[in-house]
């Protein structure tokens, strides 16, 4: 691996620990210590791709504002600063109200509402997840462009065909990632897209942590943030 990469780095469990609530994560000195050096040595080929919509991590990392997929690629953010937006909002508005009965019912439950998606939280009681899993499917009935991720306790409604994969493609026709090497990161089933066009240009995909994946290698997130760390020292 060269100067030429680009780096896709997943934001939960990947750059931060996974909380028992999405806004209780905590991003430590070292995370934006990292995201700085490799954003200076591949100068700014450093992407974040995430399900959290694109002023959470913002306020998360800041002072950096770097190049976004959010809310899993249907808000991106290029390297210009421009914000690319596609997709419809009243549809996922009335998901997102029929589901909020639910979340008002079991105080466990976390109902994320994003602009182009829904996450329903099931982390605090795991035993509620048969029945969020039924109300997200009735929400969506009679809504085809509509589909389910079912997570890591977590249930989120987004739109078909808006991806990391479509992302990640996305961005490697923009300066500075034209040209470059994907190295795509993530812990997750909504990182096997981004996975998938990583592998399919001819790049390199990591999955952090256990479960089925078309990535080609593994590690925990130790590893990763170990290793990216040498790298960006490597450059300095």
């Amino acid at each position: 691996m060269t100067d030429s990469a680009a780096f896709f780095i997943d934001f939960d469990g990947t750059l931060v620990e996974i909380a028992p609530r999405p806004h209780l994560v905590e991003v430590g000195p070292e995370v934006l210590d990292l995201l700085r050096g490799l954003s200076a040595r591949l100068n700014g080929a450093v992407a974040i791709l995430t399900g959290r919509p694109l002023a959470t991590v913002d306020g998360f990392l800041s002072p950096l504002t770097l190049p976004a997929g959010a809310e899993h690629g249907a808000v991106r953010r290029d390297a210009e600063g421009m914000v690319h937006r596609d997709f419809e909002a009243d549809a996922m508005t009335k998901v997102g109200e029929a589901l909020q009965v639910l979340a008002d019912e079991h105080g466990e439950l976390e109902l994320e509402r994003k602009e182009s998606s829904v996450a329903l939280h099931y982390r605090q009681k795991p035993e509620l997840g048969e029945i969020a899993r039924e109300a997200v499917y009735k929400a969506i009935e009679g809504k085809p462009d509509f589909h389910v991720m079912d997570g890591k306790m977590v249930l989120e409604v987004k739109v078909e065909g808006l991806d990391k994969g479509l992302a990640l493609e996305a961005f490697m026709s923009e300066t500075p990632f034209a040209g470059r090497v994907p190295i795509m990161i993530g812990d997750d089933v909504t990182d096997e897209y981004a996975f998938a066009a990583a592998n399919k240009a001819g790049g390199i995909s990591i999955k952090i942590g256990e479960g089925e994946t078309i990535a080609q290698y593994r590690t925990d997130r130790a590893g990763f943030m170990n290793w990216a760390k040498a790298f960006a020292d490597a450059g300095r």
